[in-house]
């Protein structure tokens, strides 16, 4: 018994001084990427160890398109959600490997009804599904302040409706993304 109190004490202390030395939010931007165009990102920090970080994101795009013709306004928005790995020397590490999974809610017009005026009566919108993998670098300070990260998106799968409106010719592409933002 104990040895099982010793145990948890120990791994209570490192866990607290992990979260005490490690800066483990981020907030950024990232330009290409898993939304293509650009997206605003949050992520946390999970230390699995000195080493091993586990990183999940979430992120969000919205670009607003005009139909030219009425003028009217509507949108097109990106959910990126990433699961990411990185790997340090040690636990004062700031440069890392980064490796991932993504999965991609992408939103498309399925289909609207116009009037005589140009203007939208209905409009419905449905999710195409993409899944990437991610290889990059990520530079990221223990105590917090500005990190940058860069990568490289490789498509894994999409769904039937991704393929009805973009056609598998992604699955030819790598996609390159550039992050950069604050850590605190």
């Amino acid at each position: 018994m104990k040895k099982i109190t010793i145990t948890i004490s120990m791994i209570l202390y490192f866990t607290g001084a992990f979260s005490q030395i490690l800066k483990k939010n981020s907030a950024y931007i990232e330009l290409g990427g898993n939304a293509v165009f650009y997206s605003l990102n949050f992520d946390r920090l999970i230390p699995l160890g000195e080493k091993i970080k586990l990183v999940p994101r979430v992120g969000v795009m919205y670009l607003p398109l005009t139909n030219i013709k009425s003028n009217n306004t509507f949108g097109n928005f990106n959910l990126p959600f990433e699961l990411n790995a990185l790997w340090g020397k040690n636990l004062n590490s700031k440069n890392f490997p980064e490796l991932g999974i993504g999965y991609n809610l992408i939103s498309f017009k399925d289909g609207y009804t116009v009037d005589g005026n140009g203007n939208f009566i209905e409009n419905r919108t449905k999710f195409a599904k993409v899944a990437t993998v991610r290889a990059g670098f990520r530079h990221q300070k223990p105590e917090g302040g500005l990190m940058y990260r860069i990568g490289l998106l490789v498509p894994l799968s999409q769904d039937e409706y991704s393929e009805s409106r973009v056609g598998d010719d992604i699955f030819y592409r790598i996609y390159g993304g550039f992050s950069l933002g604050w850590s605190f």
